[in-house]
């Protein structure tokens, strides 16, 4: 096999495990929650699970508007100890990963 095979063979794996996440972050500055785009390693996420808290503040008005009245939110442990909120459930997010990793 050629170098430039080989290289490409090694590159093609990192860019599949990237995902596209809408994150939910809190601005302490000004007291109110907003959503942003993040792209997050798949291989980094360590574990998720529902995030009701999140669910409660978007049922009672305190999430950013243009989310659907049912969303629902996950929490997101890194492989480097930090937490994030997303939106969408574990199993959607983990459906997600899975069609990047597999193809």
């Amino acid at each position: 096999m050629s170098r430039k095979k080989r290289e490409t063979k090694m590159l093609n794996p990192q860019k599949k495990q990237m995902i596209k996440l809408v994150q939910v972050d809190f601005d302490e500055g000004s007291g109110h929650y907003h959503l942003r785009e993040i792209v997050v390693n798949s291989l980094h996420i360590v574990s998720m699970v529902y995030d009701d808290y999140h669910a409660a503040l978007h049922a009672n008005g305190r999430l950013p508007e243009g989310l659907h009245e049912a969303q629902q939110f996950s929490k997101i442990m890194l492989t480097n100890g930090k937490e994030i909120i997303a939106v969408g459930s574990p199993d959607t997010i983990n459906l997600k990963a899975k069609k990047i990793l597999h193809g």
